[in-house]
């Protein structure tokens, strides 16, 4: 027979073999698979080799285990490159136990995971995540542990394909060894470690799974952030300011170290500001600050821009937006924001810097152009730097404004830089104003707010107070009307009952004790106008006796009710 002919017979066995019609021997089945692995090795295209991929998978299902040799057939496939048929012939030898010894049955484990990873479909190798944990749960259910310590030689390319499944896994199976875990990737890959320790510390974990997150946080100890950090400090040195100003584990003096080891100047800055030495942290980023802006003028000379271009309208506000772009660029407004949030958080009325923080950094912006030496430069390399210096000082006033009195920052400029032509600070002053006039627009917005709302509510108020309501129907409990009654309102619209005050017993009480007291009173006043008659008498006569008074009618208290006038009259007596 020919190749063709061969080739032709052999498919038409095979589909017979995958409906489950026929039985062939061990030669013939090899036969057939090598057939179709020929096929995925010349097939071009992603959509045709994965459905001759599907087509020996399919096959490798549908035989029994007794119709092919495992071992001749995966490496067979191994060698053409097919991960999936390899990983179904790999998960046999993990689940055929008896007559496997342990180091193969680790051995299919690896391969496995290798065949995971190598497949091409994205969807697909996340599925290695799953396969890991049902493979080792319930080899930890039947008491071995065996595969446990071999998915540690893949950790790395685990955290490479996806990191926060990667600290779910460990969440789940191998806290106990995080130290052990975080060892074994910086042997590895330093990147890989990086990224591991990264998806748990920045909170990425705890959006995916926060079960998880609560559980590896609480493992992460001060020597694991170190470790973290000195990995961003090495392989990210642009994330450690953010980091350490939203962090506060970590040990200063050795964060000091390593950054100023990696010439990282904003983050040392921050650690000297949190050491105490807030002058030396705000020198330290203003010199950072003229090296970078050094640096974004020697980029801007080497731009090649034509000598008539800057003479266009418009030609530098467009080459602006697109130089904000730039590395460069965007490293010198980074920096400048760190010695301004310096400055803020160093500048409340009881801080011994006061504004001064703020007028060091004004100055090292104003006397820029010296230091750059400008003049020197050509006139559109000049003017593109003159137009970066704007939009810097104008980010410094508008952080400034709500900081620095406006008086003081009006003497400033006008005293310590009297020698400069005022042009160059005319956008300075004009943004600086405009900020105050936006503000006290703002508070003027509000006041008229608040005004309008408690006028608002004032109206509210006398509405209810003379609001009435229509009755067009009235109960008249027993007994009629009397001082003491009460309309009340029913929920129905319109009804209304007379009901007795909630104060008519306290009334009744009241007048039952003020007619009591007055009989006491009347008594009394009784028994002394006898009294005084008896001195009278005895005066008639010449004998001794007390001094004669004048003579007051008897105190006599009336209950009065509130609301009621009643006739003028004296209560009481002078005496």
């Amino acid at each position: 027979f020919s190749q063709t002919s061969m080739d032709v017979f052999l498919d038409f066995i095979s589909k017979y073999l995958l409906r489950g019609v026929i039985r062939t021997s061990k030669s013939i089945t090899r036969q057939i698979l090598q057939r179709l692995c020929r096929r995925v090795s010349v097939t071009g295209s992603w959509t045709e080799r994965s459905n001759a991929q599907n087509e020996i998978l399919a096959l490798l299902e549908a035989l029994p285990r007794t119709a092919y040799d495992r071992n001749e057939i995966l490496s067979m496939v191994e060698n053409s490159r097919i991960p999936r048929a390899a990983l179904f012939l790999h998960k046999h030898g993990i689940a055929s136990r008896h007559g496997v010894n342990t180091s193969q049955q680790v051995h299919h484990f690896v391969r496995a995971i290798e065949c995971f990873l190598l497949d091409e479909d994205k969807e697909f190798r996340q599925k290695v995540f799953e396969f890991v944990k049902t493979e080792c749960t319930d080899l930890i259910v039947c008491g071995e542990f065996v595969l446990r310590d071999a998915v540690y030689t893949k950790l790395s390319d685990l955290v490479l394909l996806d990191p926060i499944m990667t600290a779910t896994l460990v969440a789940e199976l191998f806290i106990e060894d995080l130290d052990r875990v975080i060892a074994s990737l910086e042997v590895d890959n330093c990147s890989a470690q990086f990224q591991f320790l990264h998806a748990i510390i920045s909170e990425e974990l705890s959006k995916n799974d926060s079960v998880a997150a609560a559980v590896m946080s609480s493992n992460l100890s001060t020597d694991h952030h170190h470790i973290y950090l000195a990995l961003m400090a090495r392989l990210h040195p642009d994330m450690v300011y953010g980091y350490l100003s939203t962090h506060d584990n970590y040990r200063t003096e050795e964060c000091l170290k390593l950054c100023q080891e990696y010439d990282i100047s904003d983050a040392s800055a921050y650690l000297l500001e949190r050491r105490g030495s807030i002058s030396s942290a705000l020198q330290l980023v203003l010199q950072t600050l003229e090296a970078r802006m050094m640096t974004l003028k020697r980029f801007v000379r080497g731009l090649h821009v034509h000598s008539s271009d800057h003479r266009r309208v418009g030609f530098f506000s467009t080459f602006s937006k697109r130089l904000q772009k730039e590395n460069e660029f965007s490293d010198v407004k980074r920096m400048l924001t760190v010695a301004l949030d310096l400055c803020d958080r160093n500048s409340s009325p009881k801080s011994e810097h006061g504004s001064q923080l703020w007028f060091n950094v004004l100055d090292r912006l104003i006397n820029a152009k010296g230091f750059l030496r400008l003049a020197k430069e050509l006139p559109e390399h000049a003017r593109i730097m003159h137009d970066v210096l704007r939009e810097l000082l104008q980010q410094t006033m508008q952080r400034m404004v709500s900081n620095v009195p406006l008086p003081d920052l009006v003497r400033k400029i006008t005293t310590d830089h009297s020698r400069n032509r005022l042009g160059e600070f005319r956008d300075m002053i004009a943004g600086m104003l405009k900020t105050y006039g936006y503000e006290l627009r703002v508070t003027a917005s509000a006041v008229e707010a608040m005004h309008q709302d408690v006028r608002y509510m004032a109206r509210c108020q006398r509405q209810l107070k003379s609001a009435g309501s229509r009755i067009r129907r009235i109960t008249l409990k027993k007994g009629g009307f009397s001082f003491d009654t009460v309309l009340r309102m029913s929920p129905s619209e319109g009804d209304a009952n007379i009901h007795q005050s909630r104060f008519t017993g306290y009334l009744h009480n009241r007048e039952i004790r003020g007619e009591q007291t007055s009989a006491r009173l009347r008594k009394r006043n009784y028994n002394n106008t006898q009294s005084e008659r008896s001195a009278f008498k005895f005066a008639d006569t010449g004998g001794p006796g007390p001094t004669p008074m004048c003579y007051s009618p008897p105190i006599s208290l009336v209950p009065r009710r509130r609301g009621v006038m009643a006739p003028a009259e004296h209560f009481g007596r002078f005496l």
